[in-house]
């Protein structure tokens, strides 16, 4: 079996970007997930492209920090913020979100990435919120455009106009909060009855930006810890686990 040990957030802070680095240097990760509008974006290309085994995705974001591509009607406010997550998803589920914004900012989010060198293998998206009703579609979309993997909730989704957009076996995020742990971790592995799975997680040192931004901050470290643990290690030998990233899974089919 392959596991991703997907990274979220990276790019969110230094402190984030210097925990997932650690937990690819020295732990079970090999791949990210980038967010180009926010404050650590340049700090983290730097180390991207430092450290060329860590690979990327991006992140896409509707609901934290500032838009890339600019003000908006329905998905941001008039300083170019993003909405509450409370609130994108209300308007997502009413059809109050106009769709060709969404494809717009994820566009600029995806050209940000792509104008440093760093080319993407995957999406997903910050608050999962690339499941959303109407959203998806453009999530979609996007991915067999760029021809990247993706992480989603409905496979049943990756059908028809979508049949050549590919996914892991299973994908897990139960490994976060009071269940950041080694025993968690084992549970998820031993579990797994497909040839694939990705597993989300949040490593990071906790620094004054996360703490005042946030509301998942010291689990954070938890996390880090599990991720670097040799325990950690030596479970994943033992039943002949292979790590991996996107760039390396092979297609997946059901």
């Amino acid at each position: 079996m392959k596991a991703i040990f997907n990274a979220d957030d990276f790019g969110y802070s230094k402190g984030v970007n210097l925990g997932i680095l650690e937990a690819y240097k020295y732990g079970v990760l090999r791949s990210t997930t980038i967010m180009p509008g926010m404050p650590g974006f340049i700090h983290a290309i730097g180390l991207s492209l430092e450290n060329p085994g860590l690979r990327i995705g991006v992140h896409l974001t509707l609901t934290t920090g500032k838009s890339v591509g600019g003000v908006y009607k329905t998905i941001t406010d008039g300083d170019g913020n993003f909405l509450r997550l409370t609130e994108l998803e209300r308007r997502a589920k009413m059809g109050e979100i106009d769709l060709a914004e969404v494809e717009s900012e994820y566009e600029a989010q995806i050209q940000k990435v792509l104008a440093t060198g760093v080319k993407p293998d995957h999406f997903d998206s910050h608050h999962h919120t690339h499941n959303l009703p109407g959203i998806v579609t453009v999530f979609l979309k996007l991915a067999k455009k760029y021809g990247v993997k993706v992480r989603i909730y409905d496979q049943a989704l990756l059908s028809g106009e979508f049949a050549d957009v590919k996914t892991t076996g299973v994908f897990n995020d139960t490994f976060f909060d009071e269940n950041a742990t080694l025993t968690e971790l084992q549970r998820v592995l031993s579990s797994c009855g497909e040839d694939s799975i990705e597993i989300m997680c949040h490593p990071a040192y906790v620094d004054n930006f996360l703490l005042n931004s946030s509301s998942y901050t010291t689990k954070r470290a938890y996390e880090l810890d599990v991720l670097t643990s040799p325990d950690t290690f030596n479970f994943i030998a033992e039943r002949g686990i292979e790590l991996s990233s996107f760039s390396d899974l092979p297609v997946y089919q059901r």
